[in-house]
């Protein structure tokens, strides 16, 4: 990768490997971390480029009512298929959305992007059968513009909050694990993607500094790409879904409590697939952090 600033004319980065970004990654409207810096990508930086990669196609995906629980499944085949996440978000319907999508619904709105995409939703409508898919750009663009002006689904009290990684929504197991809380009960209040920047990682984990050994890399997994957060509502949420995410350590996982989140699908201390709420008090904290801090920030 290699930057350059053209406000100043001058090399802001010299190029360099970075394995940590995938081409999937690159496409115009998308947020990157790049050394803990989040960039916003507007638009291709020459012709060449634009050829190469404006083939990419968009389409956005509903699921309203009893269907939002097959949320984890569709991202699954989404990312089998080669498509990409653009965004993801829970959310109540407008009046104009809804008279679009047919309900007033509670709805779980899914931006999706690749190449050769209608053929793909043909298959992933014949599997999923009460999905509402836009692919017409005029209807893409007004599902997402009312789902990103929709208000938080959020109920900020008696939760906790899980967030699955960046590593975890790359190596593809961000559905399974939704998946997973649907399957344990979890009524999921909330749901969202976000892109952290490196100080708004380490104001969520602070409690953690001068706690834990790997602090700074667990700030830099939770900065390096797309998260997904949750707000988790139950009996007993926060240890009802520390039970299901497990230790901190995959490694204490693997002997211990193997059908747990991070025996899974955790790789070790810092990738271990999700953070989940430790204490009641913090439920609410967290689920503000996301659905109304950072969801509100421009």
């Amino acid at each position: 990768i290699e930057m350059y600033d053209t406000k100043n004319k001058r090399m802001f980065l010299k190029r360099v490997k970075y394995p940590q970004l995938t081409l999937k990654e690159m496409f115009v409207g998308a947020s990157v971390s790049i050394y803990s810096r989040v960039l916003k990508l507007v638009d291709f930086g020459d012709e060449v480029t634009r050829r190469q990669f404006a083939k990419n196609e968009e389409a956005f995906v509903i699921l309203a009512g009893e269907a939002r629980l097959q949320v984890g499944d569709v991202l699954q085949m989404a990312h089998a298929q080669d498509m990409r996440v653009i965004n993801l978000k829970m959310a109540d319907p407008s009046k104009l959305l809804a008279s679009m999508i047919g309900t007033s619904g509670r709805y779980v709105g899914i931006h999706l992007g690749g190449s050769s995409i209608p053929p793909k939703l043909e298959e992933m409508s014949r599997r999923f059968r009460n999905l509402v898919v836009l692919q017409e750009p005029s209807d893409i663009s007004t599902a997402v513009r009312e789902t990103t002006l929709a208000p938080t689904t959020a109920t900020c009290t008696n939760c906790a909050v899980c967030v699955i990684k960046p590593h975890a929504i790359g190596s593809g197991n961000g559905g399974k694990i939704l998946s997973r809380l649907f399957d344990e009960g979890f009524e999921i209040t909330a749901l969202g993607a976000f892109s952290l920047s490196a100080p708004d990682a380490e104001d969520f984990l602070e409690v953690y500094k001068g706690v834990v050994p790997e602090y700074k890399k667990l700030v830099d997994q939770m900065s390096s790409a797309a998260c997904w957060a949750l707000e988790v509502r139950s009996e007993n949420a926060v240890p009802a879904l520390r039970a299901v995410c497990g230790p901190h350590d995959p490694e204490v996982c693997h002997i211990l409590f193997p059908h747990t989140i991070r025996s899974q699908f955790g790789e070790d201390r810092c990738k271990n697939a999700v953070h989940c709420t430790d204490l009641p008090e913090d439920g609410p904290l967290e689920s503000e952090f996301f659905f109304d801090l950072m969801q509100h920030k421009p």
